[in-house]
């Protein structure tokens, strides 16, 4: 599988395993996100490291070190059922628990990365089709996310142009999406998804997830 993009960020986790959805850990370090337990630094208000980030337990918001320095580390909160507002200026972001990837990713990024991006992606080689009318478009998805994919195709397909894309994904489930071509790259176009089904969006995000989850940085 190839490396999906390095980020090669430490995020001290103040929550228990339980406050994620599964293999949402797994899928950040996949992502270059490396997550650290607080508890194995010590305690909880150890002022003697500085993590990129910090995802912590609303329970234990008050036990997090007291920052006296420029500039402070963003915190993400995980809470209950409800949203709440926060005091500490240091959040930038709360997610219900269990958290998921799709919750946490562009809290994340927003966060941290320079040119932050909605939705986590993955690469691949999934053999598609694009079909416009009585013209048909045969390739392969070179990478996966939510919001859209990068189509590898030699054959020309102008920005703008929207057509219907079928692909299959593991367990028997077909993707069937209309898409546009936002762009043109050397590999192929880049294709948006244009009201995808609820359940097409949860059977790819469940894939990405997956896919990060099993990678080796």
């Amino acid at each position: 599988m190839e490396r999906p993009p390095f980020s090669d960020k430490i995020i001290a986790s103040y929550a228990s395993p339980q406050a994620f959805a599964p293999r949402t850990r797994a899928a950040l370090a996949g992502l270059g996100y490396r997550m650290i337990a607080a508890s194995t630094r010590g305690r909880f208000d150890d002022d003697s490291w500085r993590p990129s980030l910090r995802i912590v337990d609303d329970r234990h918001l008050d036990k997090l070190p007291e920052e006296n320095y420029l500039p402070r580390t963003p915190v993400i909160v995980l809470r209950g059922s409800r949203p709440r507002h926060w005091r500490d200026p240091r959040v930038v972001g709360e997610a219900a628990r269990p958290a998921g990837l799709a919750d946490l990713y562009p809290l994340i990024q927003q966060a941290l990365e320079e040119h932050p991006r909605r939705a986590p992606r993955t690469a691949t080689q999934i053999p598609a089709r694009c079909t416009h009318a009585d013209r048909r478009w045969m390739g392969a998805i070179l990478s996966l996310s939510v919001d859209g994919c990068l189509f590898q195709t030699f054959s020309e397909m102008s920005p703008g142009l929207e057509c219907n894309l079928l692909f299959p994904l593991p367990r028997g489930r077909m993707i069937s999406t209309r898409t546009r071509v936002e762009h043109r790259y050397d590999q192929g176009v880049g294709l948006s998804f244009l009201n995808a089904p609820e359940a097409a969006r949860g059977a790819i995000a469940e894939f990405v997830t997956d896919r990060l989850a099993t990678a080796r940085i």
